[in-house]
Formats: structure tokens, C-alpha cells, sequence
């Protein structure tokens, strides 16, 4: 079990967080390449964003891929704080990059995929960053491994920093097609059940990996209410050194920013009558979601019960508990079900494969 969140000392996102825009917008370049290329793209990007972010170190898969500028990246950012008045945001990958984020006075810094899946890495930044005042953004580790992402965020609050969001940046998988990473949004929306107050930002692009996916998954992420955005942004994708592919022009990202739709419980357009008489609708469906989800176990539990009948005769008559050409027709049976109920394929597998293989462990 992990401390609840009124055990966890974050302050509250507003405090601490410039905004600008109703939903924080983080962007900028995935790396930074130069000095000119940082400076054209924030000032390309000022007044439209809230944080500036590039990576200067980046932790490449190919030994021989561009992996940022390095230190001397930490002067073009102040730099661009100085010029612009945009916050600024990198990465830190090491307890040196940490100690040298905060020598440059470093507003913010996150943690990457690949360092979130390192407990003791993370321990060590933590303590590298202790005792400042830096706001902390943690990303997703690389596989789906909720728990992993809790205890980062609680290394890092433990040595007491309490200016701390969650990064949601999806998941290597197997079925992240056409994405180039699995959001698999059930583990941010249990995140966000389980700390109400942690902010949690959506990556879109790392997501995505390709800006044509971009759109739709900053509105499904803010349909979700998630706490805003962190978009890679380059003055000139084409030429970009890494990541040309999944990496808005800021132009583009105006447009997005511009065209997001932002649910409000406080919208003018909505007379207060009506907003009363929808807010009891409201209540009415999620009464009629309750009883139908204690209608869906109890009939999952009358399965499972069968399962162990069929699983006490197969045992009787030495027949393996896994028949292949019944899973085969069942599974084509349930499909079809699922597509006159006007529910998708993919959902229908994995909803039967989750009972399913529950009902062998039960057998």
C-alpha cells in the first residue's frame, strides 16, 4: 500500500506553476542543438507558453545519435529566461546534472522514462535536489508499472520537496501501434484517483511520435483533465537533430493551443438552470454505472464459479485446463457478440483474455 496523498506534502499546482494559458503549456525542442536554434524557437514561442523546456542531455537508445549540447546549454537558457521572461525546464538524467540545474537556478527539471525505472537513480537525484526550491516533473517509467511511478514521486517528495507533477508520456509496448507509445490511459486515471492534488501534465508527442496524432491526444488527455501539456516544439522540424518527427513548428502549436477545447464547470454559455438540470442527469447516470457494474461482477462471479466446476470434471477426467480450439471459438463467438453491441475488437480480446485467463488460474 502507498501513503495517501494527504501524506504526501505537495503544494498545490497554482502555487507554483506559471500559467499563462488555462492548461500549463510546456514546449520547446527535444534537444537542444545550438544556440541560435533555442533562441529562435523561444522567441518564436513567447507568450504563448508557459514553460520553456529542451533537452541539453539527452539519453539516446544509438551510441552515435546526437545527444544534446551539453553544460554549455545552461547559459542559452538563461539566457532565454532573461530575453523572453519564459521559465525554462530540463532534463537531469545524473545527480551532476541535478547539482548543475540548480547552480544555474533552474526553475524546473523532469526525469526521464528510462531514469524513473532506476530506484536508486532517482534517490540519488533526490538528494542532489534537496533542500531547493526546483519544481520536479517525473515521467512515466517506460513499462506500465504504476507502483514504479508512485515511488519515484515519493523519493523525490521525501527528501522534502513538495513542488512536484507526474508526466504522462506513455509505454513501450508490443501493441502501441499506430502510436509510438502506448498511453494505456487507465494507469495516469488510477494516478490521479490516488493523488487528487498531484498534477499530472500529458507528453503528446512522445505518445504520439508523430505530429499528425498530436491533436488527438492533447484533447483526450484534457478531456481527462489532466493539468496541461509538455509538446515538442522545434523552429524547424526538418532540420531537427533528434525526433524531427513527432516535433510541432511553433506555428503549429499556436493553432493546437488555440483549437483545444477546455471543458469548464463554470462556462458563460451554460444558464444555470440548464447546468442544474444536467448535473442531475449526471447523478442519475453515474447512479444507473453503479448498479450496472454490481450487475457486471456478479455475473463475472458466476463465471469464475462455472470455470471451477469445468476446471473439478476436467481434473476427473485428465483433460488439460487450457483447450486451444475452445478458446479459438470462443473468442470468435464473443467478437462477433461484441461487434452487434457495437464494441470494439480490440476491447473484446482483452477483456476476454483477462477473464479468461483468470478462469485457468481458477481451473
Amino acid at each position: 500500500m502507498h501513503k495517501a496523498v494527504n501524506q504526501l506534502e505537495i503544494q498545490e499546482f497554482s502555487s507554483w506553476s506559471p500559467s499563462i494559458n488555462k492548461k500549463v503549456i510546456i514546449a520547446g525542442p527535444c534537444s537542444a542543438e545550438s544556440e541560435k536554434q533555442l533562441l529562435n524557437t523561444a522567441e518564436a514561442l513567447a507568450g504563448s507558453i508557459d514553460i520553456f523546456r529542451a533537452g541539453i542531455w539527452k539519453s539516446r537508445t544509438q551510441a552515435k545519435t546526437f545527444t544534446g549540447i551539453g553544460k554549455s546549454g545552461l547559459k542559452y537558457l538563461k539566457k532565454i529566461e532573461e530575453l523572453f521572461n519564459i521559465p525554462v525546464m530540463i532534463e537531469v538524467l545524473t545527480p551532476e546534472h541535478a547539482a548543475l540545474a540548480l547552480q544555474y537556478d533552474i526553475k524546473y527539471v523532469w526525469l526521464g522514462a528510462r531514469t524513473t525505472v532506476n530506484p536508486y537513480l532517482v534517490s540519488e537525484i533526490a538528494q542532489a535536489l534537496a533542500g531547493s526550491e526546483v519544481g520536479v516533473f517525473i515521467k512515466n517509467p517506460i513499462i506500465p508499472d504504476l507502483p514504479m511511478w508512485i515511488g519515484a514521486i515519493e523519493r523525490i517528495n521525501s527528501v522534502g520537496i513538495t513542488k512536484i507533477a507526474a508526466i504522462h508520456r506513455g509505454f513501450q509496448s508490443m501493441f502501441s501501434a499506430p502510436y509510438r507509445n502506448e498511453p494505456i490511459w487507465e494507469i495516469p486515471i488510477k494516478l490521479k484517483c490516488m493523488f487528487p492534488s498531484l498534477p499530472i501534465i500529458c507528453d503528446p508527442s512522445h505518445i504520439a511520435g508523430n505530429t499528425k496524432y498530436i491533436s488527438e491526444i492533447s484533447q483526450k488527455s484534457i478531456s481527462l483533465d489532466m493539468a496541461g501539456l509538455m509538446i515538442e516544439t522545434h523552429i524547424n522540424p526538418q532540420a531537427a537533430l533528434s525526433d524531427k518527427e513527432q516535433q510541432l513548428n511553433p506555428s503549429e502549436l499556436k493553432i493546437l493551443i488555440d483549437t483545444l477545447y477546455l471543458p469548464s464547470e463554470n462556462s458563460p454559455n451554460v444558464k444555470t438552470e440548464d447546468k442544474s438540470e444536467s448535473l442531475k442527469q449526471i447523478e442519475n447516470l453515474r447512479q444507473l454505472i453503479n448498479s450496472l457494474d454490481e450487475s457486471m461482477l456478479k455475473t463475472i462471479s458466476q463465471r469464475f464459479n462455472a470455470a471451477k466446476e469445468i476446471g473439478v470434471l476436467k481434473k476427473e477426467l485428465n483433460i488439460p485446463a487450457l483447450q486451444v480450439s475452445r478458446w479459438n471459438e470462443l473468442m470468435q463467438n464473443r467478437i462477433s457478440i461484441g461487434n452487434d453491441l457495437n464494441l470494439s475488437e480490440e476491447f473484446v480480446e482483452k477483456l476476454m483474455e483477462i477473464i479468461h485467463y483468470e478462469a485457468l488460474k481458477q481451473q
